[in-house]
């Protein structure tokens, strides 16, 4: 492979609002900056997005500060990291995150005045990663996805699904007439928001209590309508559930309690997954539940990976457009190794990045209950500019619809796969000098 020079980078960014407040991990989001990192090398320039997601990486440093606040840190260490890049050279990028992850997560911590998430700094790093992987693969004459893969990888990433099943997210606010219509749309398995804060609780016990409360009714509420409704994907038949704690739960028993109801409700076996219930310092082992349990903020590195599973949980969520592609292809491979699941979850990203999750999905097993791979994708339903958002993507590079639930997969799709190294509308954020 050919050494790369990156000659100049450079950075801007977007505050795109959504239709409604967004709500998880007890807070909520009313836009979304979109960070744009270019990479210049001697030969060709890469322009790639990130969503910044902070109360998703790192909940704390949401919390202490105010969202644009807290946004502008993340994007400080975006910045960073490009200043770090410019006159230095590489072969693959995952060499270069491996690289700057060190010196970025003290920098972040300085930004920030704490300890934080490497889940926050890889966040900052998508962008910059992916643009990496472009230049890598117009530098090298790579024409296929396939082509980015690397060998260790290529096991964990070689299936080819003929369709992805669409996770829709519903949060706290969603009503139930939009749950219907999200259903109606053939719909086979939903992504819960769970553990909301309730307002007026004056002691952590309360705010678990009243969280549980909450979160028991809102799983009987979505259930009463989703029993109504069939599905060719599962294997059941029945529309599955996908819950979402964020973290938020601070004991085994009060998680027991949650399924104990939802076994009386006769939700319990729609449950296809229980994604982090504990904060990450929480390592209670989860391998007893009835339920899978599956990591998502907790596991960002090989050690964590191998951490998790050591705690019972039994699948984790890969998030090439959160945690960067780089880290992504080494989670896949070790989830494999050990036999355990995994999903390509969301992160409210645009069209663009739900392209590269979409690339990711096509190629990992289907979940157990699943007759078709999955994809989270929700995007379309929080953005207020998501058409606009879709003229961004690469030319000629055209997401078939989601049809009954479904996003249909056939030769084109794993022959456009290339055409995320191209130019894109992104490169019009930059003005000419």
């Amino acid at each position: 492979m050919k050494k790369i020079h990156i000659r100049r980078t450079d950075l801007e960014f977007v505050r795109e609002p959504l239709r409604a407040p967004f709500g998880f991990k007890g807070r909520s989001l009313t836009e979304l900056w979109q960070t744009v990192a270019k990479l210049e090398s001697e030969s060709f320039t890469a322009v790639a997005p990130c969503v910044e997601s902070v109360l998703w990486s790192d909940g704390r440093v949401f919390g202490e500060n105010p969202p644009a606040v807290s946004s502008a840190m993340m994007m400080l260490v975006t910045n960073r990291a490009l200043k770090l890049l410019e006159g230095e050279s590489f072969t693959t990028p995952p060499e270069v995150i491996d690289g700057l992850l060190p010196e970025l997560k003290r920098y972040a911590e300085q930004v920030c005045g704490h300890p934080v998430a490497t889940t926050f700094v890889l966040n900052s790093l998508v962008g910059v990663d992916i643009a990496l992987w472009m230049l890598y693969a117009r530098e090298n004459g790579i024409t296929s996805f396939d082509g980015l893969i690397p060998p260790s990888a290529k096991e964990a990433l070689s299936c080819r699904h003929e369709a992805l099943a669409q996770i829709p997210l519903l949060s706290y606010a969603v009503p139930e007439e939009e749950i219907r219509s999200v259903l109606d749309s053939g719909i086979s398995l939903l992504k819960i928001k769970i553990g909301k804060a309730v307002p007026g609780v004056s002691t952590p016990e309360e705010d678990m209590a009243e969280m549980l409360k909450w979160d028991i009714a809102r799983l009987k509420q979505i259930h009463a309508i989703a029993s109504q409704y069939e599905t060719p994907h599962t294997k059941s038949g029945k529309v599955l559930y996908y819950l979402d704690a964020n973290g938020r739960y601070d004991s085994l028993s009060r998680v027991e309690a949650l399924l104990d109801a939802a076994d009386q409700m006769g939700a319990l076996d729609r449950i296809a997954l229980l994604e982090e219930p504990f904060a990450p310092e929480n390592r209670a082992f989860v391998g007893d539940l009835p339920v899978c349990v599956n990591a998502d903020e907790s596991a960002h590195s090989l050690e964590d990976v191998q951490e998790r599973l050591a705690l019972g949980y039994k699948a984790v969520a890969l998030k090439p457009i959160a945690k960067t592609v780089s880290v992504s292809f080494r989670m896949a491979e070790a989830i494999h190794a050990a036999g355990g699941q995994c999903l390509c979850a969301d992160l409210t990203v645009n069209p663009l990045l739900a392209e590269w999750n979409k690339q990711f999905a096509a190629r990992v097993p289907a979940l157990a209950g699943m007759k078709v791979g999955c994809v989270e994708i929700n995007g379309d339903q929080n953005y207020t500019h998501w058409k606009g958002l879709q003229d961004l993507l690469p030319e000629g590079l055209h997401p078939a619809p989601q049809q009954n639930g479904v996003f249909p997969l056939d030769g084109m799709f794993y022959a456009q796969g290339e055409r995320l190294f191209r130019s894109n509308g992104y490169e019009g954020y930059f003005k000419s000098i």
